[in-house]
């Protein structure tokens, strides 16, 4: 049964592939896999529907629109300014959305258009790692050459299947990463349509927010008029399949703020432990001067940090190490960072933690 799903794909691959085919003596042939093409079907799939219902968004809010101005006119929504989420701003909305729908439609017609471009496909395959290569003999004839080629492609496709292929068919996941790097490389190459994406985007959130309001926003007042139960109920279709559209994109906001403040916490939690612990090492600061004259250790007479030597006068340190190291006052600053002396590598045995005695 598995071979015969893969048998299916090859053929259906190879059907699509024959523009592909060399018409000139190359030496070469170039082709995206199978898989490029199952990754680019989908992509093609997903934004036709997404294309669809942005037409019928747009006919809808513009037929709401027309009826407003003609067999509905004498229905007045009674408004209040002063509340920039009254139904006073609803029509405006409905306005809004219908341009964003129009717009919309152009980036998604755009971008199927890229979608199936030969040449753009080629690029994109060979961007991320999904273009056949292969060296054709200059001996073969023309024929010859075909044949060698589809021979050689359907045997690389029918390996790549049998790696991807789960109980006999591509997992979803593989097919929505390869849409997404396909999709990911033509934006970055069209850079306009790059920009109108974001536009559309960025835009349906606030038409999606301000909707959300409007929708929840009960005015008895006007639930009497027919034009209002169908922006009511163009609210419910523009809104809650919007929901689905990005569902993914609101479910990592909804994650980014809830765990945003435990992270915030943690960090804070630890720069109060970190800065205690400082401080801690700073209260035990107490500076002396140091007298050659007074001392014999003439192997501990550098500073354990700057490492140059201590001469007589200076004003010095001793950390509470096995070896009692020294460093000067000045540059105590460095065992903020960590507490460890700097030489011998150790905690004052008692407390696990350096102090400084004069």
């Amino acid at each position: 049964m598995q071979d015969q799903i893969q048998q299916d794909l090859l053929q259906q691959h190879n059907q699509d592939d024959d523009e592909f085919m060399i018409k000139e003596n190359l030496d070469h042939h170039k082709q995206p896999t199978v898989l490029f093409q199952i990754g680019k079907e989908f992509l093609q799939q997903h934004h036709q529907l997404l294309a669809i219902h942005t037409v019928l968004k747009f006919i809808a809010a513009l037929t709401l629109i027309i009826l407003k101005v003609t067999l509905y006119r004498d229905q007045i929504l009674q408004k209040n300014y002063n509340k920039i989420f009254d139904d006073a701003y609803l029509e405006i909305w409905i306005y809004v959305s219908c341009i964003h729908s129009l717009f919309e439609f152009i980036y998604c017609n755009q971008l199927l258009k890229k979608i199936v471009n030969e040449i753009l496909c080629i690029q994109v395959a060979e961007k991320i790692g999904q273009l056949i290569l292969i060296k054709i003999p200059e001996t073969y004839s023309y024929d010859e050459k075909q044949s060698y080629i589809k021979d050689q492609v359907e045997i690389l496709n029918q390996g790549m299947l049998q790696r991807y292929m789960v109980e006999g068919r591509i997992e979803q996941s593989i097919k929505v990463l390869i849409a997404k790097e396909i999709k990911k490389i033509i934006l970055q190459t069209e850079k306009f349509l790059y920009l109108l994406g974001k536009g559309c985007f960025i835009l349906f959130q606030f038409i999606l927010l301000w909707g959300l309001i409007f929708y929840f926003h009960c005015v008895n007042s006007n639930q009497d008029l027919e034009i209002y139960t169908f922006y009511r109920i163009y609210l419910f279709w523009v809104v809650f399949l919007g929901i689905i559209q990005y569902f993914n994109f609101y479910i990592k906001v909804f994650l980014f703020f809830i765990l945003l403040p435990i992270n915030f916490y943690d960090c804070l939690n630890n720069y109060c432990i970190k800065r205690k612990e400082r401080m801690q090492i700073n209260d035990q600061f107490k500076d002396s001067t140091l007298s050659l004259q007074e001392t014999n250790e003439e192997n501990n007479n550098e500073c354990a940090i700057c490492m140059n030597k201590l001469v007589d006068k200076d004003e010095i340190i001793i950390i509470t190490c096995l070896n009692k190291h020294r460093l000067h006052s000045t540059c105590v600053g460095q065992l903020d960072i960590n507490n460890k002396c700097p030489l011998c590598r150790e905690y004052d045995g008692e407390t696990r933690q350096l102090s400084m005695i004069c």
